[in-house]
């Protein structure tokens, strides 16, 4: 009996900690809002899901913008859901702003539309995000310049974001304040992860 009290006192003291701490860990990243920019074909499957399903295992809800609303499909063949098109994005809806890669976002590379929404979260001091070949789309809207990045070494976007001012890292997942940039699919885990922590 003397030893089940003592340890019947250490769960419940274990207990309450995990209950204050837990809640609280999450709570920063609950019902924030992340606009996921995907290119409406050849976008990379294992970012999309990957990234999406880590942030809203983080609390954070999703909206899909594209070119065009309805079917998107990827290098692979499986499909995403374009919920608008990025011409009717009100960035101010949303706490963070997540380019998808995969080749087809070298397409939007020099959108106006994406452009403008990077800018504008950028100058509301918003989490901007994007992974693989989706940090040219910073690069070219000038958001990079003096900010430390990544991107995937055979996809061309290290080039646009050394010429567009930005320190190209090379690193898996590179955070820099509110920028968050990840270099592949395998960083896909890692890149939500950081989004949700950036909250």
């Amino acid at each position: 009996m003397r030893n089940i009290i003592p340890a019947v006192f250490g769960f419940i003291a274990l207990l309450t900690l995990v209950l204050s701490v837990s809640p609280n860990a999450l709570a920063d990243a609950q019902g924030k809002k992340a606009l996921l920019i995907v290119a409406p074909s050849d976008f990379e499957p294992t970012e999309y899901s990957t990234t999406r399903s880590t942030l809203e295992s983080g609390g954070m809800t999703c909206t899909v913008a594209s070119t065009k609303t309805g079917s998107l499909k990827s290098a692979k063949g499986t499909r995403a859901q374009s919920d608008l098109v990025l011409s009717e994005v009100q960035t101010g809806d949303y706490d963070a702003i997540v380019i998808i890669g995969g080749n087809g976002i070298k397409r939007l590379w020099m959108n106006e539309d994406a452009h403008r929404i990077v800018r504008e979260a950028a100058e509301q001091d918003k989490v901007v995000a994007a992974i693989c070949a989706g940090p040219g789309v910073l690069a070219y809207s000038g958001v990079m310049q003096g900010k430390k990045g990544t991107a995937h070494p055979k996809s061309g976007a290290p080039g646009a974001l050394k010429e567009n001012g930005c320190e190209y890292t090379g690193n898996r997942v590179e955070v820099d304040n509110k920028f968050i940039t990840a270099n592949g699919p395998q960083a896909a885990k890692s890149f939500g992860q950081a989004i949700v922590a950036a909250f």
